[in-house]
């Protein structure tokens, strides 16, 4: 060791004491030989000092401990290579050692040979040479630097768990196991308008019931009892407020219950925008009835127009082509032919009008009710689709009529609208019955089907409209289908529909 590198208080050889032989060349004691065969041998540096910490004896472990050789340390005090912050610990654990049987120990700095200070933990114990009977002290030294690196990063992450913990705008509670408060955060106390000392070591059945008026607000038994996460929304009218709660309960590794973790944050803003969101959707959904409404309502109106206003002008029309036909020359055959086809021009197009006024607005479902009017749709879509199509219903009052009965017509024409345009199919059924208090009216197609699922897919205006419709029936709607196994829509609306 370079002596100049450190400070010293004297020489080697002016601060050896005169008194005492170097304590390892002292082999005529048995347990002086096994002391020093232990102490060659030990991972840990093993030292022997007189009372003013001068080195008597260093194991070869100073070389892996503190970087030095034991010839570089034997007449040099140990306070020579401590820290000036730690000496007070240092000197304070040779004291107590000397002075009582106890084997103090002290966490201290020291500088080692490539000028870097490295952590120790040294422990002492008083003893007596058994050959000169001089009192000194015995030395055990280890290294603990990565120890202290461990403990530096271990505070450093408290340090910023607290920060974070502490800084977070979500409240945050820490139960025990009996459910009493054991940490909270700042957020925390902003929320319940209260100090640390009211909650830390409450039980939280009394914090809620204190400050939220509430009993189990957040279900914590039943997050124990369950294992898992419970999440809780809840309102505090008193205060005008939303809060959601998280319950994580804290599991031991034998699986059980530590404590628990209650995040709290208040979702007001979220649930404001919620109920705004639901209320313009209650609006246009209202605004989207009406529409229907009207149109169902101006169709009967043009229907009932075309029917009597055209129906009654065509049927004049061709009274007057008659009259016309039968006043000519018999020998006249141009005129003759040419009222001929007028007559049936005249037919063609009032067959037209009343196929127009149908589709408007099938006089049958006035006139007959709603299962004589999704016969005649049926039979109607066949003809002019050419798709066989087949119909079975059961438990239609006769003659149903009114807008129920009119919006359930319309959902079925919308659905074989849809078969005719993009199924592909040869045929399609429609079935309808009461099952379990509610009507379930089912249409279905052997047509190419498709993705209802996938992303991919939007749903056309066809089906839009079909579920508009059911809503308005407090109905549901699912659909069935996949690629080339065809479709299925299931319509079910409660029985008070089709009374």
């Amino acid at each position: 060791m370079d002596k100049s590198s450190r400070h010293k208080r004297g020489t080697a050889e002016n601060r050896k004491p005169e008194h005492l032989p170097q304590a390892q060349s002292n082999g005529s004691s048995e347990s002086a030989r096994l002391f020093r065969l232990l102490a060659d041998n030990a991972r840990e540096m093993v030292s022997r000092h007189t009372a003013d910490l001068t080195f008597l004896y260093v194991s070869p472990a100073s070389v892996r401990v503190i970087g030095y050789p034991p010839e570089d340390l034997i007449g040099y005090r140990l306070d020579d290579l401590v820290h000036p912050d730690d000496l007070s610990s240092v000197l304070s654990a040779f004291a107590i050692a000397h002075d009582t049987d106890k084997t103090p120990n002290a966490i201290f700095r020291c500088h080692a040979s490539d000028q870097t200070w490295r952590w120790c933990e040294i422990f002492c114990r008083g003893a007596v040479d058994s050959a000169t009977g001089i009192e000194e002290i015995q030395a055990t030294v280890r290294d603990v630097s990565k120890y202290k690196q461990i403990e530096k990063a271990i505070e450093r992450v408290a340090k910023e768990w607290r920060g974070t913990f502490d800084s977070a705008q979500d409240a945050i509670m820490m139960l025990d196991r009996q459910a009493n408060v054991i940490r909270v955060n700042l957020a925390t106390l902003r929320l319940l308008k209260c100090e640390f000392r009211d909650l830390i070591g409450t039980p939280l059945i009394e914090v809620a019931r204190k400050r939220l008026h509430l009993d189990d607000p957040f279900h914590v038994a039943t997050a124990w009892a369950d294992k898992r996460q419970v999440r809780t929304d809840l309102e505090l009218e008193e205060r005008s407020i939303w809060l959601r709660s998280t319950v994580d309960p804290i599991l031991t590794e034998d699986g059980k219950i530590d404590g628990a973790v209650i995040f709290i944050a208040d979702i007001t803003t979220e649930k404001q925008a919620e109920k705004r969101l639901l209320r313009t959707l209650k609006e246009v959904r209202k605004l989207s009835s009406h529409l229907q409404t009207v149109r169902e309502e101006e169709r009967c109106s043009i229907a009932r127009e075309v029917h009597d206003e055209l129906g009654h002008t065509l049927t004049a029309l061709k009274m007057d082509i008659a009259w016309l036909v039968k006043h000519i020359p018999d020998d006249d055959q141009d005129i003759a032919s040419r009222g001929a086809e007028l007559t049936g021009l005249v037919d063609q197009t009032i067959s037209s009008v009343r196929r127009i006024v149908s589709r408007l607005r099938p006089p049958v479902l006035d006139d007959l009710g709603l299962d004589a009017a999704l016969e005649w749709l049926a039979a109607d879509f066949q003809r002019y689709s050419g798709i066989d199509t087949s119909v079975r219903l059961s438990d239609i009052p006769n003659r149903l009529r009114g807008a129920n009965a009119s919006c359930i017509f319309r959902i079925v024409q919308e659905a074989l609208t849809n078969v005719s345009k993009h199924a592909g199919a040869t045929h399609v059924s429609i079935h309808g019955e009461v099952q379990d208090a509610t009507y379930h009216l089912v249409i279905q197609d052997d047509g190419q089907g498709f993705e209802f699922e996938s992303t991919a897919h939007q749903p056309g205006f066809g089906l839009l409209g079909i579920a508009e419709r059911v809503r308005d029936l407090d109905g549901e709607m699912d659909m069935n289908t996949a690629p080339g196994k065809g479709a299925s829509l299931t319509i079910t609306i409660p029985t008070a529909a089709i009374q």
